[in-house]
């Protein structure tokens, strides 16, 4: 009989477009725009108003990276995606960093 292949436990993570460090930086910096439906996807789907959404974000660590992928509207950007439990909510969240203006742009926030 063969022997069964085992499980790795450590997962292997893609690398995200941007750092998780400027991220952090740039929302303790006030350089970060909430988008409309992210704000009201956020309050609707767990109660979290604008300094929920920021205190999560600094919660984020590398391991809750998902994917990263171009813009379907915006030609050329590159948005990264988190997928992270916290507060006790299951959350999805996906921005960019603008390049003309360098504010972080938080454009979906919103239940896995």
């Amino acid at each position: 009989m063969a022997k069964r292949k085992r499980k790795s436990v450590r997962r292997l993570y893609i690398r995200s477009y941007y750092r998780l460090e400027e991220v952090i930086q740039k929302i303790n910096n006030g350089q970060v725009i909430i988008r409309s439906n992210a704000e009201d996807d956020a309050y609707q789907q767990f109660g979290w108003g604008l300094s929920d959404i920021t205190n999560a974000y600094r919660k984020l660590r590398p391991k809750h990276f998902h994917n990263t992928g171009v813009s379907e509207y915006i030609p050329g950007v590159v948005i990264d995606a988190y997928k992270a439990t916290i507060n006790g909510e299951k959350i999805y969240t996906h921005f960019y960093i603008n390049d003309e203006t360098k504010y972080l742009i938080i454009n979906s926030f919103k239940e896995q």
